[in-house]
């Protein structure tokens, strides 16, 4: 432990999409905000920023800006400084210090057009908070947009003393942090499956255990072992936030921003009714039982108008992502169960961006979505939020410094690190990676023109190679896993850059 965190076991290489400028510029558009213009040079800071594997596929992804990686585990930032070395990453720094070191530092003029405060806010004190706040206040841009991930009430407070009961139960063990939270969440298993009070009076306390104790471990260590675990009301959030000169525009979980998929359909007749964003946003949060928020503030901007939002929606291309429906309904997962998307808007997408990526104006063209302009941007949204679709990065792209870094990463993964992102210059962004598609990717990446059982025979041999154990299902073989890569998912991955066509 170092003071109130622990900083024996590394925080896991996760990647959210969700943090980087291009989405958070998607979603202001939609919003009919204004963003920072990616075709220009900006600057993104994320706040503790683990490993740093985040920060620098973000990077290599947006030639134009310069990011920033903070944390104040110096086994982290190591980490991360050898990984852009070793990528060839420049335009990155990363920093080892506290958020009271940073907020001592921040000079005038604001530097940051972009802030990151993902997995932070409800784990660190009241008065870390504070400081992040201060560091919002002082370091952001006018029109610069902050990310604000964080546990919400009403739907993770049930977990508030089960998780207090790990974190003490955890202190009384032997071992690293990540086999103490595994020890400690069994305990409460156990108490689970004895049928004691709190367990037999709310059932989704034990399957919420059981949920746990699938994930990783040094991701549970840094969740549940903290000294700091805080569910936060949205609207205080918003307040706290507001008092430090941004204003709420939304959420980067594009879903949540539709109320249509988002809301049960009996309770948006009591939303009309509401005043005030925060009123609302509370609203949404006990109609949904909202489990985390994914806020989005902006400094000294104002909406839109109806003309410039139409531009800056005109201003942007989508493409398809694998996996993605080529034509029909859409069903999507939301906070309220399966959702039925209308096959008279989502089919003549679909089948557009199986195509070839699609701009705003060309979708508005296409005669079987005439009367639907209104429907377009909303639609788009959804298909991004369920992972079908991404917009495209404006302006310059890198693609060889993007495939140098893919190339690390897979090298990496195959000697066996957990990374599970690979960078996507088109998208400005990452795009998942199975382990068999980490080895493919190395292979073509040396081998572009390699297809068909020669890439199947080379990446066999490169498993056997690194002691790959193929797993158990049968139709889950290494050539029924290549088969489906070539066929959906490599096409895609060549048109975005991920690896050479």
């Amino acid at each position: 432990m170092a003071a109130d965190y622990i900083t024996d076991v590394a925080y896991p290489h996760f990647f959210q999409l969700e943090t980087t400028p291009i989405w958070l510029s998607f979603a202001a558009r939609a919003l009919g905000r204004p963003s920072p213009d990616l075709r220009q040079p900006y600057v993104s800071c994320e706040l503790g920023c683990g490993q740093g594997f985040a920060t620098l596929l973000q990077a290599v992804a947006n030639p134009q800006g310069h990011f920033v990686g903070v944390d104040f585990n110096a086994a982290h930032i190591a980490h991360a400084r050898a990984l852009a070395q070793a990528a060839g990453v420049t335009n990155v720094e990363f920093a080892e210090d506290s958020f009271q070191g940073v907020l001592e530092q921040a000079e005038a003029p604001p530097r940051y057009d972009f802030i990151i405060l993902h997995g932070i806010y409800s784990w660190v004190s009241t008065t870390d908070q504070q400081r992040l706040r201060q560091f919002v206040e002082r370091q952001l841009k006018p029109g610069g947009i902050v990310f604000v991930g964080y546990m919400a009430q009403p739907g993770l407070d049930f977990f508030a003393a089960p998780r207090r009961f790990v974190q003490q139960y955890a202190q009384t063990l032997s071992g690293n942090s990540a086999q103490r939270v595994v020890e400690a969440l069994r305990a409460l298993q156990r108490l689970a499956a004895s049928g004691a009070g709190l367990f037999a009076h709310d059932r989704q306390v034990a399957t919420y255990v059981q949920r746990c104790l699938q994930d990783d471990p040094h991701y549970l260590a840094h969740e549940l072992l903290n000294e700091h675990w805080h569910t936060l009301p949205v609207a205080d959030v918003m307040a706290a936030f507001e008092a430090c000169g941004t204003c709420y525009m939304g959420s980067a979980s594009l879903m949540d921003n539709i109320d249509d998929l988002s809301l049960p359909t009996n309770v948006t007749e009591q939303l009309a009714g509401l005043q005030g964003s925060a009123l609302r946003e509370t609203f949404k949060d006990l109609a949904r039982n909202q489990t985390q928020r994914r806020d989005l503030y902006q400094r000294d901007t104002r909406e839109l108008d109806e003309y410039a939002h139409k531009a800056a929606l005109c201003d942007q291309v989508v493409a398809a992502l694998p996996g993605a429906p080529t034509q029909g309904c859409v069903t999507f997962d939301t906070r309220i169960g399966a959702v039925e998307g209308a096959e008279s808007l989502f089919s003549p997408i679909l089948q557009a961006l199986a195509q070839r990526p699609q701009s705003f104006p060309s979708l508005l063209r296409l005669p079987a979505l005439a009367g639907q302009a209104g429907s377009i941007s909303p639609a788009l949204q959804a298909l991004a939020a369920a992972g079908h679709v991404h917009p495209l990065l404006p302006g310059q792209v890198n693609v060889a410094a993007c495939q140098a870094f893919n190339r690390v990463i897979c090298e990496r993964v195959l000697a066996g690190a957990r990374y599970s992102h690979l960078a996507a210059p088109s998208l400005g962004s990452g795009v998942a990676a199975s382990f068999v598609e980490m080895a493919a990717a190395r292979v073509l990446l040396d081998h572009p023109t390699l297809r068909g059982a020669p890439l199947g025979q080379t990446v066999d041999a490169l498993l056997r190679k690194v002691g790959w154990q193929p797993l158990d299902e049968p139709a889950d073989s290494l050539q029924a896993q290549l088969e489906r890569f070539e066929r959906d998912t490599l096409p895609i991955w060549q048109r975005l850059g991920v690896v050479g066509s």
